[in-house]
């Protein structure tokens, strides 16, 4: 008889004494096999752990080490750009934004300086623009400093002022407009008229000593083309300033007074009369002084409207570009004429002026001591 056989009968309860026992004893067998066998199976899957956390280890070492390499890699790239940066900023930052040390008209003055000149020439009577100083900080920033000279006491002023990236930031007292009602006729009607007519004038500048030299603003009752100024200039024995342009119908408010001055002196621009001829009047004292006045104030005109994007920058008269335009159109059509300009003499040569029957009246706003010998 099987085993199989044996063990049937000793489920289903029919086998003998004898049977039972010798199924029980293979059966005791079997357990002490299935028992062995199991611890067997757990020996070799501890094994197969260690084996596995072993070559985990391994793999993590080798990524923290690859980690480190990348790390060390992007440390070194970073320090040769940030190195590349800053050996190579003033280069690239002048490529990004507006570089205010640009020189392309003159070799030792910057553009900056000529565009200020211009501005200053046409709206501050009282000012003469002269330099820029520039100290680059680096990244589309640098510091100005600017240089006026007064007409009147021939002093000198400097303003700070700054660009940063391209936005160019000055001083209000760098802006010295005049008066906007310092001429009787200059623009629209505003406010009440500082002038003082002629026969006052003339009454108050006879007690005056003849040592003071005095800068006015002078008046006319009707506007003077360039000929006739020029006619009157002559005649005077003081002298003639800043001359102010009518730019609009007299009863239309365009501000600020535009205008020139008459005398040539000043930072010689030759390269920029090159491109904008009669922009030097020193450089063409071969043509009459009328035709030179027109011409020269067309030709500010003309760079202005050219350099409106240099214009734009600025924190105030950043729309003197367009404005010059709109003033090119009119005295193209209307002539360069003048109502009244800017005069410096003694009280006597003051007196000479009035007696003009065209001269309305004067506004003095400084005067200066010319002692003799002192």
């Amino acid at each position: 008889m099987t085993f199989r056989e044996l063990l049937e009968k000793y489920k289903n309860q029919t086998a003998t004494p004898e049977e039972r026992k010798q199924v029980e004893t293979e059966l005791e067998k079997y357990n002490a096999l299935t028992e062995y066998l199991l611890e067997q199976d757990v020996d070799m899957e501890g094994e197969d752990l260690a084996g596995q956390q072993e070559e985990l280890q391994k793999i993590d070492r080798s990524m923290k080490k690859r980690g480190r390499r990348i790390i060390a890699i992007a440390v070194v790239i970073a320090c040769v750009v940030m190195g590349a940066l800053t050996a190579f900023q003033p280069a690239i930052s002048k490529v990004i934004w507006y570089d205010p040390t640009e020189q392309d008209f003159q070799q030792y003055s910057y553009d900056i300086s000529c565009h200020l000149a211009v501005l200053a020439e046409l709206t501050m009577p009282e000012v003469q623009m002269e330099s820029v100083m520039i100290t680059e900080k680096g990244w589309g920033q640098y510091d100005l400093q600017v240089q006026q000279r007064e007409w009147s006491s021939g002093e000198y002023l400097w303003e700070d002022g700054t660009v940063t990236r391209g936005k160019i930031q000055l001083k209000s007292n760098v802006y010295q407009y005049s008066v906007i009602n310092a001429f009787s006729r200059g623009t629209a009607e505003f406010g009440n008229s500082v002038m003082t007519e002629s026969a006052e004038a003339k009454a108050a500048l006879a007690d005056l000593p003849e040592y003071l030299k005095m800068e006015a603003y002078v008046s006319l009752g009707k506007d003077w083309t360039m000929e006739e100024l020029e006619n009157f200039a002559a005649q005077q024995d003081g002298y003639l300033g800043w001359v102010g342009v009518r730019t609009s119908p007299e009863d239309r408010q365009l501000l600020p007074l535009m205008g020139f001055d008459a005398d040539s002196s000043g930072y010689i621009w030759d390269h920029v009369d090159e491109a904008y001829p009669f922009y030097e009047l020193s450089m063409h004292e071969d043509v009459p002084l009328a035709e030179a006045w027109e011409k020269h104030f067309l030709a500010l005109l003309q760079y202005s409207i050219d350099h409106g994007d240099f214009y734009a920058r600025l924190n105030q008269s950043n729309d003197h570009g367009s404005t010059c335009q709109m003033v090119q159109e009119y005295v193209t059509e209307n002539g360069v004429k003048t109502y009244g300009f800017l005069y410096y003499g003694t009280p006597a040569e003051m007196r000479k002026l009035l007696e003009n029957e065209d001269v309305e009246g004067i506004y003095v706003t400084d005067y200066q001591l010319r002692v003799p010998g002192l």
